[in-house]
């Protein structure tokens, strides 16, 4: 669980990732405060692999289901940097975080620490950062972008460096929803999704059940299925402070109401109780209502448990498994201001 990171993890890892001023060496992340970030994001992947694998079948846009969470030594700070490397045993500039159970990269027998070398014979940049270098994902984000390229489902091989070996690790994929998945460090309560990836606050992840974590990333994944992004963009949507005024907020409200609809149906695809999202904003999801102070895009907690009952009642009793419910078409058709 991400509460093992509060004291240290707070303040002293999230400043080391970021590159800020760096804390007292009493502060500094230990080993442990290492290994707790790595629980966190194998936790949200685990929950992601699960929904983004089970509903692949009615989702348009596809990658390689594998269960990597793969990470690059250049994304932490420079003063973490040299700690982040002997924790997590990078030998070259990324590598494999953890492995979901049950994946299908865990069924090829890839380990947390296998450093990349190469994917389907072609050389991955195995330099490490500089010592210096200021912190970025670029070549996580590029390796994790080679990857979601691929055919969804052909066998691929990685080729991977682990301690002084190098071999190559045979993988047959199978189809995922296009979604990444990540925790973002800091104690806000808040997720999001881009089309592209998923993000989910430590602090939110810290006070949420498994079963209550799948509401949250079915909420942020259906964004994603529905395209809602490009969606919204086409239909002249802006962000920022007017994403609430007039048409602008009639439209995000929309892509919210229509998210909260398709969730309940990637729960119930990944073997999760539906009802189960009308439940989580009758509890846990309440204090992220704020009353008057609430997203104007945003129906009241009362009112998104509802809307979520009704929804996961129209699942039919003994449904096959994956469903596809008729919104999913929402997915081509334009939204109208």
């Amino acid at each position: 669980m991400v509460s093992t990171l509060r004291a240290g993890l707070r303040l002293a890892l999230v400043a080391l990732l970021v590159g800020a001023a760096a804390p007292p060496p009493s502060q500094a992340p230990s080993p442990a405060a290492f290994e707790a970030l790595r629980q966190a994001d194998l936790r949200v992947a685990s929950v992601g692999y699960r929904l983004a694998t089970a509903n692949a079948a009615i989702c348009l846009d596809h990658q390689p289901g594998l269960g990597l969470q793969l990470h690059g030594l250049g994304q932490y700070g420079v003063d973490a940097r040299a700690a982040a490397r002997a924790a997590f045993g990078f030998e070259t500039g990324v590598a494999v975080e953890g492995v979901v159970p049950g994946s299908t990269a865990a069924a090829a027998g890839v380990r947390p620490g296998d450093s990349l070398v190469s994917i389907n014979g072609a050389a991955v940049s195995a330099a490490l950062p500089g010592a210096t270098a200021p912190p970025s994902t670029a070549e996580r984000d590029r390796v994790e972008t080679q990857l979601e390229r691929l055919p969804q489902a052909a066998p691929l091989t990685l080729g991977v460096k682990r301690g002084a070996q190098e071999q190559a690790i045979a993988i047959t994929p199978v189809p995922a929803c296009r979604s990444a998945f990540e925790v973002l460090l800091g104690a806000g309560n808040d997720s999001a999704a881009d089309g592209a990836i998923i993000q989910i606050d430590a602090g939110l992840l810290d006070s949420l059940s498994d079963d209550e974590l799948a509401v949250v990333l079915a909420h942020e994944l259906s964004h994603n299925i529905l395209r809602h992004r490009a969606r919204l963009e086409a239909a002249g949507a802006h962000w920022g402070i007017l994403a609430e005024i007039g048409k602008n907020g009639r439209l995000m409200g929309q892509a919210e109401i229509e998210a909260d609809r398709l969730s309940v149906y990637l729960l119930a695809n990944a073997h999760y109780d539906p009802f189960s999202a009308g439940r989580f904003w009758r509890g846990a999801g309440r204090k992220l209502d704020f009353g008057i102070l609430r997203s104007r895009i945003y129906l009241s907690w009362k009112d998104r448990a509802a809307l979520l009952d009704r929804e996961a009642a129209t699942i039919p009793t003994g449904a096959e498994l994956p469903y596809r419910p008729p919104l999913i078409d929402l997915a081509t058709t334009p939204m109208t201001r």
